[in-house]
């Protein structure tokens, strides 16, 4: 799709139009989301796979309405899919919940990359490779069925594939989400400046990630993702105190027993108290460095909640400082796309991760931040797409 061709289609869409189709989308958008985590917990609820069906029948609708029919096959592909769910001959299972997500968010940044006059859209152009994919799906046998749903999954996103040369590397999401060492140009764009410090608290977080089975490389994702959001906002946060803050706030937790550190049953009520306490132990390992004293409280408050049910004081909002809700997000973020199921970097459990937070924006997390991880990941989105 060209820059012209763009601009002039959505010229003689109008912005009211176009207006309108944004509020449906997000509308539609929102119920399919909702839909699709409840099926995933009732796989065989007819009523959701109905609402799923009018969710994607609306999103077609709509872009029927302001004329862009080019986007549209890839709706009837899914509902073509959803048709067959609901007609038990395909069986719902999260890589097809996966699709969907990223289906609908990839629609919704074609019509953004039109609004920006974007001189090309690489999903456009493999929209009839996407569909035939999609469609392949429910004819395929149940042993490669998987295979099938995956190629459909990497033409929609191909997440390790490398974007273009023209765009920085610490820009891209398999970057953002490296577990290599930051170096020092990449941390010093971010406004963070090397100290003797700061190269103890590297030092020291990085022995205390072996202590755990799937912290490897965590902290410097994190670190990354962090110092993006806090870049984002305008650097409300001091970076090096952020970054300091996300090098050292899981110390107390390296000190705990591994039988608690790497527990995967349900933790006992002793075990519960240990892994609370763990803020307190790194704010304490902090607190008479006094050049580190607003790292010490992010450490100290990460696990607060804006609604004042987080530990270890249950301070509310306007109690908890800004990096510790950064924080609070990146952990979670981290946590929900490198757990062990999920151990490519596909965007599909980022996607997850987004909404989630979204769903818990208010209560376990800050409205404010949420939106601004919220803009990253579609920011760093637009970039591959």
């Amino acid at each position: 799709m060209s820059k012209n061709n763009s601009v002039h289609q959505l010229e003689a869409i109008g912005a009211s139009a176009l207006a309108s189709f944004f509020v449906n989308f997000s509308s539609s958008q929102q119920q399919i989301e909702q839909s699709l985590l409840m099926l995933e917990m009732s796989p065989q609820d007819d009523e959701l796979i109905q609402e799923l069906q009018q969710g994607v029948e609306l999103i077609q609708q709509s872009l029927k309405d302001v004329g862009l029919e080019k986007i549209e096959p890839l709706t009837v592909s899914l509902n073509g899919l959803l048709q067959q769910i609901k007609l038990k001959n395909l069986t719902f299972e999260s890589m097809l919940s996966d699709l969907i997500l990223v289906a609908i968010d990839d629609i919704k940044i074609i019509m953004e990359k039109m609004i920006d006059a974007e001189d090309r859209c690489v999903i456009v152009t493999r929209m009839p490779r996407i569909c035939e994919s999609i469609d392949a799906i429910s004819t395929a046998d149940e042993l490669s069925r998987n295979a099938v749903i995956k190629d459909a999954l990497l033409l929609l996103d191909p997440s390790m594939e490398i974007i273009e040369t023209n765009i920085s590397h610490n820009d891209s999401l398999v970057n953002l989400f490296s577990k290599e060492t930051p170096d020092v140009e990449e941390l010093a764009a971010y406004g963070v400046e090397e100290s003797d410090d700061f190269i103890f608290f590297r030092a020291l977080s990085e022995p205390l990630e072996t202590r755990a089975n799937y912290w490897s490389g965590r902290v410097h994702r994190m670190l990354r993702l962090a110092l993006k959001m806090n870049d984002h906002a305008g650097r409300p946060v001091n970076p090096n105190q952020l970054a300091a803050a996300i090098y050292m706030h899981d110390a107390g937790m390296a000190l705990l027993p591994l039988e608690v550190i790497n527990c995967e049953d349900e933790l006992t009520e002793g075990q519960r108290v240990q892994i609370q306490q763990h803020p307190i132990v790194g704010y304490e390992l902090m607190r008479y460095m006094k050049t580190w004293r607003e790292a010490s409280f992010i450490v100290l408050q990460h696990h607060e909640q804006v609604d004042g049910c987080g530990y270890p004081y249950g301070l509310s909002d306007n109690d908890i400082c800004d990096g510790a809700k950064i924080l609070a997000i990146v952990d979670a973020v981290d946590a929900r796309t490198h757990e062990r199921v999920h151990a490519t970097l596909l965007k599909r459990p980022l996607l997850r991760a987004a909404i989630e937070l979204g769903q818990n924006e208010g209560t376990q997390f800050s409205e404010k931040w949420v939106t601004v991880f919220k803009a990253v990941f579609q920011e760093l989105r637009k970039l591959k797409t």
